[in-house]
């Protein structure tokens, strides 16, 4: 099904448009009508008015999520996206809210993860309309693309949403990698608090649980300058001075990335409790940083590799320490064998004199890959990437499969793809954005078209 330029010139102009709207999940400005914010909630309808003008038949569900519907059908296939995104945080060249487009690459926050894919599966759609309209074929079960808002905090979005509409027969999410994902770790998020002591004033580290710390900062006022910049500047951990009238500023950088995906980030924090604790002798950044030095749980005992689903991962994300308090938000991946309260047990034991939570926990899920369904997926793959031989893939990541049935990620990213979800530029190129259209369409076609499974 080929795209006209037409439509890909309206596909581009219609995410530079959602990349401008910044949907950043937002807590002071919830309401009733704004569950989630109020830039969720402008995402959210800007698609909806979108759809609407294109002809289909929205429905809402109390400013939750939306769902665009096609077709008929006591059965139903579910497209599930979401149009919020994960804070911009620092180190970008370009606006991460411009939209701009550069060598043929869309930037913003959101263009991979996942207004991308989204407008993607949303222009399948309108493919797919254009030919139910000419009678070129029909279906045999209904076309939802659906539209969240929270994936990237709670999934109460589409908890609500399955609450009114119940399960699909199947559905899938353009938000992991091709071919697609079998199975997902399990996520948890733990949080720490405690008062604490410790030689600098204050502490401060990460921008969101799931997301590698970019940047860390403590402030000292108690130390004398001299001695402590000369032990600082012995370490060879690459780091900034700032000397205010406040104290001294000490802050280091990292690089972001999914916290699923540890090889591809570098904490800031982890390094600067480092750097504090070798220059210092700090006892209470000395415990964080042997506890979380290692993203793979090893210094924290937690460590874990499953033959079908690797390693676990874990990441200090958030870390504030101020005023004698702290608090931390911990994310960690885990594989199917293992069992989250005796992860947490074993933590709070390394955390000595602090208070450990287990706040959020998706646990692991691991599909059949000989369900008719996924085979429909593997085969539409197979025969638009010519690319036979990759198999399903174990994910690290959480997406709406966790609180669907019968739902798998499918794309948008290759195997072997470095993926720039929640990272500084991250960008989507046009001629991918355009390639993905076609196999999305191909793939809702062949799910509920009028054929046989």
């Amino acid at each position: 099904m080929l795209l006209k330029q037409r439509r890909i010139e309206e596909m581009v102009t219609n995410l530079q448009a959602l990349i401008r709207i910044n949907s950043v999940g937002d807590l002071h400005t919830v309401t009733t009508e704004h569950p989630y914010g109020v830039g969720a909630f402008n995402a959210l309808t800007f698609m909806k008015e979108l759809a609407l003008r294109d002809g289909f038949k929205v429905l809402d569900y109390d400013n939750h999520a939306i769902a665009i519907v096609l077709g008929e059908g006591e059965e139903r296939i579910d497209v599930v996206c979401h149009l919020d995104v994960v804070s911009e945080g620092v180190g970008w060249t370009k606006d991460p809210f411009g939209g701009e487009i550069v060598d043929n690459k869309l930037y913003g926050r959101g263009t991979q993860d996942n207004k991308g894919p989204a407008m993607a599966v949303y222009t399948a759609l309108k493919d797919i309309k254009e030919g139910l309209d000419a009678k070129r074929f029909t279906l045999k079960r209904q076309l939802r693309v659906v539209l969240g808002c929270d994936e990237e905090r709670t999934m109460d979005d589409i908890k609500h949403y399955i609450s009114k509409a119940g399960e699909p027969k199947f559905a899938f999410t353009p938000d992991g990698y091709f071919p697609l994902s079998i199975g997902e770790k399990g996520a948890l998020m733990w949080t720490l608090k405690g008062k604490v002591f410790a030689n600098f004033d204050s502490l401060e580290g990460g921008v969101q649980c799931n997301v590698i710390a970019p940047t860390a900062q403590a402030r000292f006022t108690s130390l004398i300058p001299e001695i402590l910049i000369d032990r600082l500047d012995r370490s060879k951990i690459t780091h900034t001075i700032e000397t205010t009238p406040d104290g001294i500023l000490v802050h280091v950088e990292g690089k972001a990335a999914h916290a699923s995906r540890p090889e591809l980030g570098d904490n800031a924090t982890v390094k600067l409790l480092e750097l504090i604790a070798s220059a210092t002798e700090d006892p209470l950044t000395k415990m964080l940083h042997t506890v979380f030095r290692d993203p793979y749980g090893e210094s924290a005992g937690l460590s874990f590799t499953s033959e079908t689903m690797g390693k676990l991962t874990m990441n200090l994300g958030v870390l504030r320490i101020q005023k004698g308090e702290l608090y931390a938000e911990i994310d960690c991946r885990y594989p199917i064998e293992c069992d989250s309260h005796d992860l947490t047990r074993r933590l709070q034991e390394r955390l000595i004199g602090l208070d450990l939570s287990l706040d959020y926990d998706a646990r692991p899920i691991l599909n059949d890959e000989n369900s008719p369904m996924i085979k429909i997926l593997l085969k539409r793959y197979a025969e638009w990437s010519k690319d036979a031989v990759s198999r399903p893939i174990i994910s690290g990541g959480v997406t709406y499969s966790k609180v669907i049935r019968n739902c798998v990620a499918f794309g948008p990213h290759r195997k072997d793809e470095p993926s720039l979800a929640h990272q500084a530029d991250e960008c989507i190129d046009l001629h991918d954005l355009e390639k993905l259209v076609e196999v999305y369409a191909g793939a809702m076609l062949d799910l509920a078209g009028d054929h046989d499974e």
